[in-house]
């Protein structure tokens, strides 16, 4: 018995290690050693021993020490331990921006893929084995603040005018453009423009540009300096080196410009020198505040609006939360009080207050059933709880109105709404006195909530 126990086991494993799904992952790169700013081209895939339901999404890839950008997707099929599988590979180019070891982390990534047999895909998560290189330090004997890698290097330069006219107090404007491949703009160093006797020298913003294609990445840097020059004579502009390492063939390339020599003539009107001078040092301290001033939003940096828009927010949702809820107290309580009897009262005051006695009549009835008692009259409630005097306006309003057919007098209204206040008044006491106000079914009567 037990050992065809163990025969159902062993088949039950051997049926599912058949049948289950594989999913591979894993990163790989083409070099364990460069430079920095040598692009380092990595691959992360992953593959299914069926296929995948859903598209992968990895995003770009953070690595410390390091710049990232993402290429492009390929399907791929691969054989693992003889069998065929469908995967996708991911390309990217890792540029290092440090010497020392760089690692990318392990990487976790969404996937739909159906079991075998199936066709509807199981969402499941994957990690790839965190994937290390080196980074060799510049070489000796470099300047690092020159140092770059690319697999190709164009210098041009532009002179906003001819160099064989030049006189004391011209100002020439020089442009040189440097386009590099297989490299990003960060990494193209500055000119290093040198100091020249007689001629003050004024930088201007450089500007930078990445170009990226599905194949490869390209990125430019122009650069323009003011040359103002002060002294007639001989000036000698000196020759600029650009050298760079291309990592294809293991080589070290120099682009030059060649020195210039400029013949400075004199300048009979001196008196414009200091006044161009003012204005190009102007010109350029402003640039430079430009470059280094950060930028803001309504005078405060990004990070502080931000902030401020997600308080606006929440501070508007909780008002708007505080006004829904405050709707529905007056509508509920507002309602309570329409239905109440000193909203019926107020009714009453008013027809009072227009010398309406036929509605006056309508009004009251519909105070006096809201005091709670189904067989009270006007007749009776004045002959319960009102005065002498309200007995005596109301008879003699009555008689003016039904006997006599003439208007009567507002002094007698006035009267009117004054005593029929106070038997209002003597009717609540007697219910108190009653023990009337302390049951729950008159509180109805007039809400508290509005008074």
């Amino acid at each position: 018995m037990v050992k065809k126990l163990k025969l159902i086991i062993l088949f039950l494993l051997l049926s599912f290690t058949g049948f289950s799904q594989n999913i591979i992952s894993y990163v790989s790169v083409n070099t364990n050693d460069a430079y920095v700013g040598e692009p380092v081209q990595l691959i992360v895939s992953v593959y299914s021993s069926t296929w995948f339901t859903a598209g992968i999404d990895l995003g770009n890839i953070k690595v410390d020490g390091a710049l990232t950008v993402f290429f492009r997707s390929v399907s791929n099929s691969k054989k693992f331990n003889g069998k065929n599988h469908a995967g996708v590979d991911f390309y990217y180019n890792v540029f290092p921006t440090n010497n020392g070891t760089i690692t990318v982390p392990s990487l976790s990534i969404n996937i739909e893929s159906p079991a075998p047999g199936g066709y509807k895909g199981i969402k499941r998560t994957v990690k790839t084995k965190p994937k290390s290189f080196n980074v060799k330090a510049i070489p000796f004997g470099y300047d690092p603040n020159q140092w770059l890698v690319a697999s190709y290097l164009n210098v041009r330069e532009k002179w906003s005018i001819q160099l064989n006219d030049i006189k004391v107090g011209d100002v020439v404007q020089r442009t040189i453009n440097r386009s590099a491949g297989g490299t990003l703009s960060e990494f193209i160093p500055a000119t290093v423009w040198d100091s020249i006797s007689g001629v003050s020298l004024y930088p201007k913003r450089a500007s930078v540009n990445t170009n990226k294609s599905k194949t490869g990445v390209s990125s430019s840097r122009s650069e323009t300096v003011n040359y103002l020059f002060e002294k007639e004579g001989q000036v000698l502009i000196p020759s600029i080196n650009y050298l760079y390492w291309n990592s294809r063939t293991k080589t070290f390339y120099k682009k030059r410009l060649d020195s210039i020599t400029v013949s400075v003539k004199p300048n009979a009107d001196l008196q414009m020198l200091a006044s161009i001078k003012r204005s190009l040092q102007q010109e350029n301290t402003e640039e430079l505040e430009a470059e280094e001033k950060p930028f803001l939003l309504f005078g405060l940096p990004p990070k502080t609006v931000l902030q401020y828009l997600i308080i606006l927010i929440l501070g508007l949702y909780i008002l708007f939360k505080i006004l829904q809820r405050g709707i529905r107290f007056y509508k509920k309580y507002h309602s309570a009080y329409l239905e109440s009897e000193k909203y019926a009262f107020k009714k009453v005051n008013k027809t009072i207050a227009n010398n309406d006695i036929i509605l006056f009549s309508k009004t009251c009835n519909s105070w006096l059933l809201k005091l709670g008692a189904n067989d009270l009259n006007l007749q009776k409630f004045v002959k319960n709880y009102g005065t002498e005097e309200l007995k005596m306006v109301l008879h003699q309003i009555n008689q003016d109105t039904y006997k006599h057919h003439r208007s009567t007098d507002k002094t007698s209204f006035t009267s009117l709404l004054s005593e029929l206040k106070k038997a209002r008044k003597h009717f609540f006491k007697l219910q108190k006195e009653a023990g009337h106000s302390k049951q729950k079914n008159d509180s109805w009567l007039n809400p508290r909530a509005i008074d």
